[in-house]
């Protein structure tokens, strides 16, 4: 299993949410080999947003789920569960499988993936019902949609059907990647020149209804309905640019999806890599999507990102005063304190989230020196826990 990338983060927002003082740990990410890159919302610009004032969701707490993700093949085209517990995705290099994880909270990480078996030839993508037991599957060679249905999540599903899209506007339409209303009366498809709206005619098809167009000059790549049916998000590319994600919005579920609401979603894209495949929890709190470099599909990897508070395993929010690190940056010689009364224990990680320190019943009401001296220089996390609560988190500088 991955060693799991820990990176802690405070939301902001321009225009819901206020700066936080820790905005220079937030803009801090790394990518799919382990390198350091600043994801900042003033280099995700693109002609389109700019000249929309709507507003956007802000995330900036980002994490590649390498408890998962598996080096020698794709995992690509995620969806996610209302709660953020549950993680369905693509996985493999030729055939591909349809995997299932979870976690036990939303600090933990995500189980090992498990094969959902799916009986039909060449699986691209898969989409799920809020209660998990329809799902529509996307195949390629040759690009068919399929549907099928299981009576509870520990069933088996059935054997797909196929399912029919009838007054196509294009013959050559590529699935990579479908979307449904709740209902299941409403199919959304993400070809290049746009997204596809269909309306479900019978239990096994569907009659194209419109097309949503974008600006000259985009291309545009598979998104996911939001849970309350309110917002699209979906990844498109300017001009042969890197994708990155955006979303479109609309006041009501019954109203119609309109390019003018067309925005980049703030603090989430890395445009050193493409930006793919969004999948949203209830109240778009967790994001789950892909981020490839130029090796293309074999190198996609599943990133989350949170815009309440942090997709890790340790919740800065918690942080008590009362504690306290100096000399703090430090040649690796720190000395803690605090008023604690407790008998707490210590552990110290580097920013992969890899634990270099640790010390069980300490008592923080006598000073402790920490040496790190023999640690490289960059950026730790201290986390005091009292066996069960984290207590505090306080960031640790080796120059």
């Amino acid at each position: 299993m991955k060693i799991t990338i820990l990176i802690l983060t405070t939301l902001f927002s321009t225009t819901t949410f206020t700066q936080s003082n820790q905005a220079g740990i937030a803009s801090q990410s790394i990518d799919n080999y382990g390198n350091m890159f600043q994801n900042n919302s003033s280099q995700e610009k693109t002609f389109y947003s700019e000249q929309s004032g709507q507003t956007t969701f802000v995330y900036d707490s980002i994490r590649a789920l390498n408890e998962i993700n598996d080096p020698a093949n794709a995992d690509a085209f995620p969806w996610i569960s209302t709660d953020g517990m549950r993680l369905y995705f693509t996985s493999g290099a030729n055939k591909n499988q349809l995997m299932f994880t979870q976690r036990a909270d939303t600090n933990s990480y995500f189980s090992d993936p498990v094969i959902i078996p799916i009986t039909i030839s060449n699986p691209l993508s898969y989409w799920l019902s809020k209660d998990e037991l329809d799902v529509y599957i996307c195949t390629y060679s040759p690009d068919t949609l399929y549907y099928a249905h299981r009576k509870t999540t520990d069933s088996s599903f059935n054997t797909p059907a196929l399912i029919h899209l009838s007054q196509q506007p294009d013959s050559n339409i590529s699935y990579r990647g479908v979307s449904l209303n709740n209902a299941q009366n409403t199919l959304y498809i993400s070809p290049p020149s746009g997204i596809l709206e269909f309306s479900r005619t019978s239990t096994d098809s569907f009659k194209y209804k419109r097309t949503l167009p974008f600006p000259s000059g985009f291309t545009i790549h598979s998104g996911q309905l939001s849970k309350d049916e309110l917002t699209f998000f979906f990844s498109a590319s300017y001009k042969g640019g890197k994708a990155v994600l955006y979303q479109l919005k609309r006041v009501n579920p019954t109203d119609d999806f309109d390019a003018g609401t067309f925005q980049l979603i703030g603090g989430i894209n890395d445009t050193t890599l493409s930006n793919l495949q969004p999948s949203m929890s209830d109240n778009l709190n967790y994001v789950v999507f892909v981020r490839e470099n130029q090796k293309g599909w074999s190198s996609s990897d599943l990133y989350i990102a949170h815009k309440d508070s942090i997709a890790s395993i340790v919740n800065p929010t918690q942080i008590q005063k009362s504690t306290s690190v100096f000399p703090n940056p430090s040649k690796g010689i720190f000395h803690l304190s605090g008023s604690e009364q407790r008998i707490l224990n210590l552990e110290i990680y580097n920013l992969f989230g890899e634990k270099v320190f640790q010390e069980i019943k300490l008592n923080l009401s006598k000073q402790k020196p920490i040496d790190l001296s023999g640690k490289p220089k960059g950026i730790y996390f201290l986390k005091l826990t009292d066996g069960t609560n984290i207590i505090s988190v306080i960031k640790l500088i080796i120059e």
